[in-house]
């Protein structure tokens, strides 16, 4: 007869290591980037700016959510070096949007998002290091969180399955 007491407990405590990689992983990416939330007016803009180092890493990454996006909205975004050089320059087709660029010298990078269109837009605008070596991480927390569910699914059959016959 198995006792579902121990596979209860090893899965339990499974799933919390798989929650705890999950929130180590996020919290990682997070401290990375730099993000704004704004209502842009018809012809304002806003500003996000990070400190950047391609010493810490060489590959930056900015993007851009509208909420509520329409084909004829008309939205420009521009990364800028620290010394104010344009790197980027795109007009934002759809929602949300992600692209890279390279971290060339250290100092502040900065994306800028101009609405051209005809109405007000809610927009986040993100823009920091792009995250490097996460996905080993992100596998292992996806694994121990599946492991760990599968085996209280288990250990729960087996659990009623003992008080049936009981």
């Amino acid at each position: 007869m198995i006792k579902p007491k121990p596979i209860l407990i090893a899965s339990g405590i499974l799933v919390l290591i798989g929650i705890a990689i999950t929130a180590y992983q996020s919290q990682i990416t997070s401290e990375n980037l730099s993000n704004q939330q704004n209502t842009l007016g018809i012809g304002t803009q806003m500003i996000v700016t990070k400190e950047m180092n391609p010493d810490n890493n060489q590959k930056g990454v900015y993007s851009i959510q509208i909420t509520d996006f329409k084909s004829d909205d008309n939205v420009k975004a521009i990364v800028t070096d620290p010394t104010g050089t344009s790197i980027i320059t795109n007009s934002v087709t759809k929602s949300p949007i992600q692209d890279t660029f390279k971290i060339s010298s250290s100092g502040n990078y900065t994306l800028q998002i101009e609405n051209h269109g005809q109405r007000e837009i809610q927009v986040l605008g993100i823009i920091g290091y792009y995250p490097q070596n996460i996905e080993l991480a992100d596998i292992s927390g996806f694994i121990a969180l599946l492991i760990g569910l599968s085996g209280l699914a288990v250990g729960m059959m087996y659990l009623i399955r003992n008080r049936v016959r009981s």
